[in-house]
């Protein structure tokens, strides 16, 4: 009993001033259950040695958590002007051997054979884009490509470039008008780097106008002028005369005569729509029809032979191409099928960066003309795919020479099966076929000049950006074979290394990427 009389004089001291705390306390308690925080525990004054916690305030028990409603954001308004700067490229490098201490070299005998060995190119793309109001958009697009060889293969620092692209288009509405120097094409034959139709390097203009109902019209209207003039005496030459004043002599035109190029563009989508079904179900199928033409026009000039001084009539030069594509595609793992045909005359029978070679006994192109007939592919699955391309080309210049080495038919085949081993690797093989025949007789005097090449390649590949035909960068190891009959080897000159070889080997290392160009969309 004596040892807790002093215990109950301390406990009786304290109660005065467990009653001042009191409303402090209930203060506390209102504010922890305001802020949903635990209120920390004022001091105590009970002696060391006292039980811990005796005077602590209790918790107070945790609020329900309730959310805060939420209201939906009210659609962002769009500001006007607005713009950004865009980057893009397209680009291959490859390095190879031949197996015999030489590099790899192309085997390709045609205009546009299979594309597994070509060469390095590439291009950098750098565009302006600004949207001035709702409907009305414009941009700058400037392209710089480069040729190989590259400085690091050669030592030479003087790397070879040139101008792609240089051009403004504006939109407006559901038209739209450019100005400027560009790449102006349609679609190509990938397996084959082709542009089977439309494939215009021009500085001029154009315009387009899309008609149908939704986002996407189904009828789009194209017409371009440009010209080229190339750096040739066909349409281009300076000669000395004397200067006017002073002494010496000047540099004045005497040729000037650029080729004038106006194309015309049809382009028609079945497809379902508003209000239209074409395929039952399957909004992604479509099928694209065009329709193009083009009109070539060269003025007449004077030319001065360069060996004689004699000057010389240059008549004036036409020509006409019509042509016509169809694809059907899935919409689905880039799967479609395209049909290319069109027919050229005249001048428009030569590539616009050809100068012709040949003439008629007017010193025209009148007679020459070319008809292709192509075709491209790729069916896509989950572990496989099979690409294909190939066209039939038959050439004829305007001589009226019977026997020509312009006067030709060419053709090829590619198919290229691939399969993934997961979502980043695979393998593909490609088997090709391609020939030459011409209007001359062989070496051997025994029929015409008839030359082939067949091609067998397997390359290993890895795509980061995963599974198709057409994902970019793929990055490559390639061993390729061809086999030259006689008359393949018989269009190369004595003491080059393919006069001589049947069999030609390839073995390099290859990568190519395409990312944000509007060349390639």
């Amino acid at each position: 009993m004596k040892k807790l009389t002093p215990l109950l004089a301390r406990l009786a001291a304290l109660l005065p001033p467990l009653a001042l705390l009191t409303p402090r306390l209930a203060q506390a308690e209102n504010t922890a259950l305001s802020t949903e925080e635990p209120v920390k525990p004022q001091v105590s004054a009970t002696p060391s040695g006292a039980a811990e916690g005796a005077n602590e305030p209790q918790k107070p028990a945790p609020k329900p958590e309730t959310k805060p409603e939420t209201k939906p954001e009210a659609p962002k308004e769009e500001t006007y002007p607005s713009g950004k700067f865009e980057f893009g490229s397209y680009g291959r490098v490859r390095v190879a051997i031949d197996g015999r201490g030489g590099t790899g070299r192309s085997s390709n005998i045609i205009a546009y054979g299979s594309r597994l060995d070509e060469d390095s190119y590439s291009e950098f793309e750098l565009r302006r884009e600004d949207t001035w109001k709702k409907d009305l958009k414009t941009r700058v697009v400037t392209t710089l490509a480069l040729f190989p060889p590259f400085f690091h293969f050669t030592g030479n620092p003087t790397q070879s470039i040139a101008l792609r692209n240089l051009y403004a288009q504006t939109t407006y509405g559901k038209g739209n008008f450019w100005v400027g120097s560009r790449m102006y094409r349609g679609d190509d034959i990938y397996l084959l780097n082709f542009w089977p139709l439309d494939n215009q390097n021009t500085v001029g203009g154009g315009a387009g106008y899309t008609l149908g109902r939704g986002k996407e019209g189904d009828t789009m209207f194209a017409f371009h002028a440009g010209m080229q003039r190339l750096d040739n005496i066909f349409q281009t030459q300076s000669i000395q005369a004397v200067a006017p004043y002073g002494f010496g002599t000047v540099s004045i035109p005497k040729v000037d005569r650029p080729r004038l190029i106006q194309s015309y563009k049809i382009t028609h989508f079945l497809r379902n729509g508003p209000g239209r079904t074409v395929f039952d179900g399957d909004d992604a199928k479509g099928i694209k029809l065009v329709a193009y033409g083009e009109t070539h026009e060269l003025a007449a000039g004077v030319q001065q032979d360069p060996l004689t001084g004699k000057d010389r009539a240059l008549p004036s030069d036409f020509g006409w191409l019509a042509g016509a594509e169809a694809v059907y595609y899935t919409g689905k793992r880039d799967t479609y099928a395209q049909l290319f045909v069109r027919h050229a005359r005249g001048i428009a029978a030569y590539d616009p960066l050809a100068t012709p070679t040949s003439f008629s006994n007017g010193y025209k192109t009148s007679g020459a003309h070319e008809t292709t007939v192509a075709i491209a592919g790729n069916v896509e699955g989950e572990t496989l795919a099979v690409q294909w391309g190939g066209y039939l080309r038959f050439f004829r210049d305007a001589s009226e020479a019977s026997s020509s080495l312009q006067k030709f038919d060419e053709g090829t085949l590619v198919v290229r099966p691939r399969a993934y081993v997961n979502d980043h690797f695979g393998v593909a093989v490609e088997g090709s076929y391609q020939r030459r025949r011409y209007a001359v007789p062989n070496a051997a005097a025994t029929g015409q000049l008839d030359a082939s090449v067949t091609r067998f390649g397997l390359f290993p590949f890895f795509s980061p950006a995963g599974r198709g035909s057409f994902k970019r960068p793929e990055f490559r190891v390639i061993y390729a074979v061809s086999l030259r009959d006689a008359g393949a080897r018989s269009l190369y000159a004595v003491g080059d290394p393919f006069a001589s070889r049947s069999a030609e080997h390839y073995l390099g290392l290859s990568v190519e990427w395409w990312f944000n160009s509007s060349s390639y969309p």
